[in-house]
C-alpha cells in the first residue's frame, strides 16, 4: 500500500475513533425531555377544498392564462390535499385588505386552544414557565407574540420570553435542503449511530478509495459506494414537509423508503406546509398511528432560511397513543392516492387559446 493511502486510512480511523469517544461522552452527560405537545386544529370553515381554492384563484382579475397554468401545475404537484386551511381574510374575500386584527385573531385562536390544552395535559400552570419561545415565520407585531402569551396566561413577570420571526424559504429548495442536510449530518452521525455502523462505513469508504486508486471503479460496475445506514440507529424519521420535492430529496439523500417518509407526506397532504410547526404534526401522525414505542428513537429534521438544517434526536420513554389533531382522520391515511383533483376540474385552463 502506498504511503499516501496508508496515511489516509490511519487518519480516517483516528477520526472515527475520536468521534465515537465524543459521542459516548456526550450521551452520558446530555439529557433532553419533552413533557408533551399539542397541534392546533383550525375550524372546518377554514378548509380549502378544490372548489374553494379554484374560486379564490379565478376571482383574481390580475391573473391571466399563463399565471393560471403555472398555479395549476404548482398545486397539482404540491402533494397537498383538500383539507388544508386558509386565513379568514382570504376566505371572506378580503385578500386585498387584510388587517392587523385578522392576524391577531388567528394567533389568539391558537393560543386559546393549543397552549391552554398543553397546560391541562401536563398538569403545569403558567406560573411554572421559566422560558417562553414563540416562533412564527411571518407575523411579528409589537408588542411581541411572546409578550401576548405572557399577558394572556398571566405568566410570571420574570419569565424569559423570546419571539422568533422573519424566517422563510427561498428558491431551489430540494438542492439547498440536501446541501444543508449534508453539513448537518457531518456532526449528527457520530452522535446517533452505533459504533459498528460507523466502523462499517469507514471500512467501506477506505475500500472504495483503494479500489478507485487502482483503477477499479466500483460504482460503475454496479456496486453501490459507501453509504451510511441510518436505520441502524433510528426507528422513525420526522422530516419537515416543506413540499413534495423536498421530502423526496431528503428521502434519496438518507437512503430511506416510502414507509419512512409516509408521516411527512401525509402531513403535507392533510395540513399543508405549516412552516415551523410542521414537524409536530409529523410526530403526531406517528403517535396517532401507534408507531412510537418505548425505547424507539425518532430523528427530527427541519429546514429554514439561510439555508439551514436543524436536527434533534428524540428517545421515546413511554408508549405514546394520543391521536391529537389527527383523531378524526388518521384512519383514512395513507389514502390510495395523494393526487388532488385540481387537474380533473381545471384542466380547461390548459386548453384555452
Amino acid at each position: 500500500m502506498e504511503p499516501l493511502l496508508m496515511l489516509t486510512a490511519l487518519l480516517l480511523a483516528h477520526a472515527v475513533a475520536t468521534l465515537v469517544r465524543a459521542a459516548v461522552a456526550r450521551r452520558r452527560r446530555s439529557r433532553c425531555y419533552l413533557l408533551d405537545y399539542v397541534c392546533h386544529k383550525p375550524s372546518d370553515d377554514r378548509k380549502v377544498s378544490t372548489e374553494v381554492g379554484g374560486s379564490l384563484i379565478l376571482r383574481n382579475n390580475r391573473l391571466g392564462l399563463p399565471e393560471l397554468r403555472f398555479l395549476l401545475r404548482v398545486i397539482v404537484r404540491s402533494g397537498i390535499g383538500e383539507h388544508s386551511y386558509g386565513p379568514c381574510s382570504i376566505l371572506e374575500g378580503r385578500e386585498d385588505s387584510p388587517t392587523h386584527r385578522d392576524a391577531l385573531d388567528e394567533m389568539d385562536a391558537f393560543f386559546d386552544e393549543a397552549i391552554a390544552d398543553l397546560f391541562v395535559r401536563t398538569g403545569m400552570s403558567p406560573g411554572d414557565v421559566d422560558v417562553l419561545v414563540v416562533n412564527v415565520s411571518l407575523f411579528s407585531p409589537a408588542p411581541s407574540l411572546a409578550s401576548r402569551v405572557v399577558r394572556r396566561f398571566a405568566m410570571r413577570e420574570d419569565v424569559a420570553a423570546y419571539s422568533l420571526s422573519g424566517m422563510g424559504l427561498g428558491k431551489a429548495l430540494p438542492e439547498a435542503a440536501v446541501r444543508a442536510l449534508t453539513l448537518n449530518l457531518r456532526r449528527l452521525v457520530p452522535l446517533v449511530l452505533p459504533v459498528a455502523e460507523l466502523l462499517r462505513f469507514a471500512a467501506q469508504h477506505v475500500s472504495s478509495m483503494l479500489l478507485s486508486h487502482f483503477g477499479m471503479h466500483v460504482k460503475a460496475a454496479g456496486r453501490p459506494g459507501a453509504r451510511i445506514n441510518f436505520k441502524t440507529g433510528v426507528e422513525h424519521f420526522c422530516l419537515h414537509p416543506g413540499g413534495a420535492a423536498v421530502i423526496e430529496a431528503v428521502k434519496e439523500s438518507l437512503g430511506l423508503d416510502d414507509d419512512d417518509v409516509e408521516p411527512a407526506r401525509m402531513t403535507l397532504h392533510r395540513w399543508g406546509n405549516t412552516s415551523a410547526s410542521s414537524l409536530w404534526y409529523v410526530l403526531s401522525y406517528m403517535e396517532a398511528k401507534g408507531r412510537l414505542k418505548r425505547g424507539d428513537r425518532a430523528l427530527m429534521l427541519t429546514f429554514g432560511s439561510g439555508f439551514k438544517c436543524n436536527s434533534c434526536l428524540w428517545e421515546v420513554t413511554g408508549d405514546m397513543a394520543d391521536k391529537g389533531a389527527w383523531a378524526d382522520c388518521v384512519d383514512e391515511y395513507p389514502p390510495e392516492s395523494t393526487t388532488n383533483p385540481y387537474m380533473d376540474k381545471y384542466s380547461w385552463v390548459n386548453q384555452q387559446a
